[in-house]
């Protein structure tokens, strides 16, 4: 499927059993949606919702005012009701502390690669004297996390041992920790071994984009209480490009989610320990990147915090090709190096609809943009 039809009425009540249905709040500032509600006790406000409803494979979307959708809900009965004010709750309850941060307002995540092959190279830092200095650099500049990791996730890449994820980051973490600037520090692995040697010398969050699949991780996590972030992927990094598909993948990592969180909750992970993340690029085509992008605000429904990396990905490069070629010019492969300002505008974008942690190579100027952004009160 390649489009959602926009229409007028809906397929059905909200949440009757003929459809899916699905919302995504349409945030913008206080001013521009005066008596509106408040998206996870945020710094964005909502009147109106965007009505996703799936029936067979295919979506239709109606644009209508929250109280309007809640009417068409209690019209129905009262179950349907219950089921949408409980959505609505989910789109505007406070977030929690993750990890002892303010989810109210944004943060950003630096990210520090401790590899020889990372897709860009100027993130990776192989040799302790740089890897001070960027780390310093990025705490001054605004990141309120520190986000290291010692294997590339890149499209292709082959998986290394735990031995050498290890080799590469317990010693680096370690020294950082020890330095006088503190700052959070979040290990990017998918392996279990490397995340308990982590642990045992003061990681505060663990990032896995495989979602802790394995239950030993979900065991490990439960125990020792850790804030965890939790990436949507598609297969591996050695073959997630290979023909991605989806039916609509904002719904579809959604519903990832959706169940994900709960099989968490349910082996004893706190709600408030989980932050999501919809894996931009991570076995998806540049039409779907673009469509989780376009809903974003739908994930806020999850409950809990979200993060988006789009910082240097190819398809910012790809958007870039595809621009010039609509002009009838050829334009060589856009290099990470040159991706920056798609990156930030990206950011912005998810700032806009409310999403709480940019993971970004571009601290200082990811930061910037924010507080330029935050000038004008758009």
């Amino acid at each position: 499927m390649d489009f959602v039809k926009q229409t007028r009425y809906l397929l059905a009540p909200p949440y009757c059993s003929d459809v899916e249905t699905f919302i995504s709040p349409i945030p913008g500032p206080s001013f521009k949606n005066l008596g509106g509600l408040r998206l996870a006790s945020g710094w964005r406000y909502f009147n109106n919702l965007r009505v996703l409803q799936k029936k067979n494979n295919s979506y239709i979307e109606v644009q209508m005012s929250t109280q309007d959708f809640l009417i068409a809900a209690k019209n129905y009965n009262k179950t349907s009701l219950i089921e949408a004010e409980f959505q609505i709750e989910n789109l505007v309850k406070k977030r929690l502390p993750f990890a002892k941060l303010d989810m109210s307002k944004p943060h950003i995540m630096g990210v520090i690669n401790l590899t020889p092959d990372s897709f860009y190279k100027n993130s990776q830092n192989l040799n302790s004297n740089k890897l001070n200095k960027n780390f310093h650099e990025m705490v001054n500049n605004g990141a309120s996390i520190v986000d290291i990791g010692g294997e590339s996730s890149r499209p292709g890449a082959e998986k290394i041992s735990v031995a050498e994820e290890k080799n590469r980051v317990v010693k680096p973490i370690q020294q950082i920790k020890n330095c006088e600037i503190k700052s959070l520090i979040s290990l990017d692995s998918r392996n279990l071994s490397t995340m308990k040697a982590c642990h045992t010398i003061g990681v505060d969050i663990f990032n896995d984009i495989t979602a802790f699949k394995e239950r030993k991780k979900i065991e490990f996590i439960s125990k020792i209480a850790s804030p965890i972030i939790i990436m949507h992927m598609q297969k591996k990094p050695t073959n997630m490009q290979i023909n991605p598909k989806y039916n609509f993948a904002p719904v579809d990592i959604y519903k990832f989610f959706s169940k994900k969180i709960t099989d968490l909750i349910e082996a004893g992970v706190k709600k408030s320990n989980i932050v999501i993340d919809p894996g931009i690029g991570f076995g998806k085509t540049l039409f779907d990147n673009l469509k989780i992008l376009e809903y974003l605000p739908l994930f806020h429904g999850l409950g809990v915090p979200i993060l988006i990396g789009v910082s240097r990905k190819s398809f910012i490069g790809e958007l870039t090709n595809v621009d010039f070629k609509s002009r009838g010019k050829n334009k060589k492969l856009i290099e990470p190096s040159k991706r920056l300002s798609g990156s930030l505008a990206f950011a912005i974008h998810a700032t806009m609809s409310g999403i709480q942690i940019l993971r970004t190579h571009d601290v200082f100027e990811t930061n910037q943009a924010l507080i330029c952004q935050r000038s004008i009160n758009l």
